[in-house]
């Protein structure tokens, strides 16, 4: 393995945890229905399913993609 490909497996991994992270963050928020208000806008919980989702997924992909390498 070269130190390229290396450093690009670490980047991967890194990223895939923070995803990972905020995908739990978005499940924990839809079951303590915690809310969350950004100025006057009150983010509805539905929101969070797609958070789920989107966040979810990248991190699968960067943590397959890093284990491909």
């Amino acid at each position: 393995m070269t130190k390229k490909n290396s450093k690009h497996k670490a980047i991967h991994f890194v990223a895939a945890t923070i995803f990972g992270i905020v995908a739990i963050v978005h499940i924990l928020r839809l079951g303590y229905g915690v809310p969350v208000q950004i100025s006057t806008w009150q983010m509805p919980l539905w929101l969070s399913w797609i958070g789920v989702f989107v966040t979810g997924s990248l991190a699968v992909l960067l943590w397959q993609s890093a284990n491909n390498k």
